[in-house]
């Protein structure tokens, strides 16, 4: 009776997680954020800082809202069919086969929210951060808009050098070249490089140092 319970589980949840009420329209769909802006710290490990912390607060979040071509919300969207990155084409982020994961399926209103973690490298100081929704990235309105959508999201990490200069989603020595070029310098001083400035105090010190030292050598999982 037991294992019947369990395959009829398993089969009610296959259902709800793949089928949807149409197909995702990344001009329709919508994101934001719970507060102006946010500034957050990744590691390729998965292991940094919490969306949820990323306003100074501990319960802030992206949020998405699935829609298809009809305006019609979409529920039931699983935690993985999800992807994003800098919105400078210069400052491209290193991103894990699976970087960051919803809080849960798209409810009855298509809403879902994000308060974890990224897992990836590299550095995004302006321009914003776009996110997709089953690999269509969800535009800027009003629509049609060939632009992505842009939130306010700062990202820094360890990994921030790598092959050809850019991040390559390990934690190494060559991260440590341009941390080392930075070290006990303040904004608006030669050399003070914001990307290694991971509790975003403006100095690049000791207490950053130790950030780098706790995730050195991290990699994807």
């Amino acid at each position: 009776m037991f294992k019947g319970k369990v395959v009829v589980f398993a089969l009610m949840l296959a259902f709800a997680t793949s089928v949807y009420a149409g197909d995702v329209d990344d001009c329709k769909s919508d994101a934001g954020l719970s507060c102006t802006q946010m500034q957050l710290s990744i590691c390729p490990a998965g292991d940094f800082e919490y969306i949820r912390n990323a306003c100074g607060g501990a319960a802030d979040y992206v949020y998405i809202i699935a829609r298809d071509a009809s305006n019609n919300p979409i529920p039931g969207i699983p935690w993985t069919d999800y992807w994003l990155n800098a919105c400078d084409p210069n400052a491209q982020l290193c991103l894990c086969s699976s970087p960051i994961a919803a809080d849960s399926l798209t409810g009855a209103n298509g809403q879902t929210t994000f308060s974890n973690r990224i897992a990836g490298g590299g550095c995004a100081l302006t321009q914003g951060v776009w996110w997709a929704i089953q690999g269509k990235p969800i535009k800027a309105k009003p629509c049609p808009n060939l632009n992505n959508l842009c939130l306010n999201i700062i990202i820094k990490g360890p990994d921030i050098n790598g092959a050809g200069g850019k991040p390559d989603c390990v934690v190494n020595l060559s991260d440590l070249t341009p941390f080392g070029v930075s070290y006990n310098k303040n904004l608006g001083g030669i050399g003070y490089n914001a990307c290694c400035d991971y509790n975003d105090d403006n100095h690049c010190n000791l207490s950053d140092f130790g950030f780098f030292g706790t995730h050195y050598q991290h990699r994807c999982q």
